[in-house]
């Protein structure tokens, strides 16, 4: 199977869906391109996996895809708080759905614009 079918998710059984988000995996975790790991990201909906591209990844564009793709709140909240990149902290800011978490952010985070962020995605909540 060619890197375009894996990444258009061309897979019909079960089985070959496993072994096709395994090598998907793969490619998000180790292809020297980021074009394509970005791509191989975009299709992962896996938190775990999700989670641990955003913490190692080296391009900020494939961070931001995997937090586009987290849907569990902790991970989201971890990153929100504690990423060292503000464009991927904006990123999962903009899932975050726990006002405390919010308000801890708006109020200390070294970035202006995370802090701006924050507390409008509180007056989106509220």
């Amino acid at each position: 199977m060619r890197i375009s079918d894996l990444l258009r998710g061309s897979c019909s059984s079960g089985k070959k869906h496993a072994t096709d988000m395994k090598s998907l995996k793969e490619i998000a975790k180790s292809d020297p391109d980021y074009r394509i790991r970005l791509e191989a990201v975009r299709q992962i909906h896996d938190n775990d996996f999700l989670n641990e591209i955003v913490l190692n990844d080296s391009n900020r564009n494939v961070k931001i895809a995997a937090v586009n793709n987290i849907t569990d709140q902790n991970y989201l909240m971890g990153i929100a708080r504690k990423h060292s990149s503000c464009h991927v902290r904006v990123a999962a800011i903009k899932k975050l759905n726990d006002i405390k978490a919010l308000q801890e952010i708006a109020e200390n985070d070294s970035n202006r614009t995370v802090k701006k962020i924050a507390f409008k995605k509180i007056k989106e909540i509220m």
